[in-house]
């Protein structure tokens, strides 16, 4: 049996198939899309100011990224690195091991991974690493007086008044005896002169 009007068919046919094909087009483009990583969230966090320096930096992407791909690094202030080793990957996580230090800074962290359509992300962070704060002179605070040292004071200022006490009593005694020495002196002296017109 033939057709009447093939082109008629012919077009019908087309227009069934665009439909099919565009919506082949994005299944198969979709996945790829949705396959890219973004980087979720990094330990330290972005912009944190720390007390000490942390033992390792790990990074957290939204999808697990290619192990043999991931590169990490910590530079720091003075511009040299800080990573002890390659970086591991588990699944969606990053870290790299930090040597110790104890510097002062800003430090940057760098990365580059390779999501699973082969699509790389690049970014940085950045974490601070703030100033030790200086021990207290012991000098600047005025240390509380204990009650054996109160104590101690007490007597010392008792027996410092005793013994002032004491030098007063010693030179009023001895001003004293000067005095009846004086006195038996000059009684002497008159009963001598007495004595002396007596004669006469």
């Amino acid at each position: 049996m033939r057709l009447k009007h093939p082109r008629a068919a012919r077009t019908a046919v087309r227009s069934l198939l665009a439909p099919a094909t565009v919506a082949a087009l994005l299944a198969l483009t979709a996945p790829q899309a949705a396959a890219h990583t973004d980087l979720n969230t990094s330990d330290p966090a972005n912009g944190a100011v720390l007390a000490t320096a942390p033992g390792a930096v790990t990074l957290t992407f939204s999808d697990a990224v290619a192990r043999k791909d991931a590169q990490l690094t910590v530079t720091g202030p003075d511009g040299k690195p800080l990573g002890d080793g390659a970086p591991a990957v588990t699944g969606r996580e990053v870290t790299l091991k930090l040597r110790p230090t104890d510097t002062a800074g800003r430090y940057t962290v760098g990365y580059r991974v390779v999501s699973a359509d082969g699509h790389p992300v690049t970014g940085t962070s950045t974490f601070t690493i703030r100033e030790p704060v200086p021990p207290k002179h012991p000098g600047a605070s005025t240390p509380t007086p204990s009650p054996t040292s109160t104590l101690s004071r007490s007597a010392v200022a008792s027996g410092e008044r005793a013994v002032t006490s004491l030098k007063a009593v010693g030179i009023g005694f001895g001003i004293g005896v000067v005095g009846l020495i004086a006195a038996m002196t000059v009684t002497v002296r008159r009963q001598r002169r007495n004595a002396d017109d007596a004669d006469r």
